[in-house]
């Protein structure tokens, strides 16, 4: 006998038999309880950053899921030239600290690093696309070596900071991405903002080492831009989030 057919003739299928059985009293059997003990229970997802896979580098913030680490940049795309310089400062480099790391990927931020919720990510972009529709482009150069240490003083930077020209521009793009940040109730940028593309990092506070080789780094820039390290013309700004990438065109 079908599943089906077991109870509808343990509580009856029709009317009919309902009629009939009014007034009258049955002691019907309970049904099983279910057996759940083959059931597989999924774990819920646990991540545990490990900084030794990533040359000491460490979470600002815990991974979550439906969480995407997400921000706000100017893609620089001139690898050739940044290379070049970057293989004669890791040579002064490596004097003041015992290892040095080359940065991933060369990039002006024009936002903090912040999280989206999935489910917003869309509507993010859409609100970035519509606030720099009218923004226009303009040519970005370098003008000294800088040197910066995040925010809990876990990583050192060799940075380049832009040129005046090209600090005012994008201080009116981040005006504008700041607005749609607190559209999405995030943390804006920061207040006075140093633009600057990090290209080389070192473990630690090392800060006051770094600094004192200043100028001979600046020495090796100068010579750079002369050679190969020109201004280039940024018509584009991009967004990341997760895996996913956005760009909208400038004017």
């Amino acid at each position: 006998m079908s599943g089906l057919s077991y109870i509808c003739d343990e509580y009856g299928s029709n009317s009919e038999d309902s009629d009939t059985d009014k007034g009258q009293e049955f002691d019907r059997p309970k049904l099983p309880a279910p057996n759940l003990s083959k059931v597989v229970v999924v774990a819920s997802h646990t991540h545990t950053d490990n900084p030794e896979l990533h040359g000491g580098r460490s979470r600002l913030f815990p991974h979550v899921r439906g969480n995407w680490a997400s921000f706000v940049y100017v893609n620089y795309d001139q690898i050739d030239a940044v290379c070049n310089l970057i293989d004669k400062l890791e040579e002064v480099v490596v004097t003041k600290s015992e290892s040095c790391h080359r940065c991933d990927d060369f990039h002006i931020s024009l936002s903090r690093t912040f999280v989206l919720k999935y489910h917003f990510i869309s509507a993010f972009s859409s609100s970035l696309h519509k606030c720099l529709a009218n923004t226009e482009s303009f040519h970005l150069g370098f003008g000294a070596v800088k040197i910066y240490c995040n925010e809990d003083c876990s990583r050192t930077f060799i940075s380049l900071e832009v040129d005046p020209f090209a600090q005012k521009h994008l201080q009116e793009i981040s005006n504008k991405v700041d607005q749609v940040l607190t559209e999405f109730q995030l943390p804006p940028f920061y207040e006075n903002p140093s633009f600057h593309m990090s290209i080389l990092w070192v473990n630690g506070d090392k800060k006051f080492e770094l600094e004192s080789i200043l100028d001979e780094l600046n020495e090796i820039l100068s010579q750079e831009v002369e050679k190969s390290l020109h201004a280039v013309l940024v018509e584009t700004i991009n967004c990341k989030s997760g895996n996913k990438y956005f760009q909208y065109k400038l004017r």
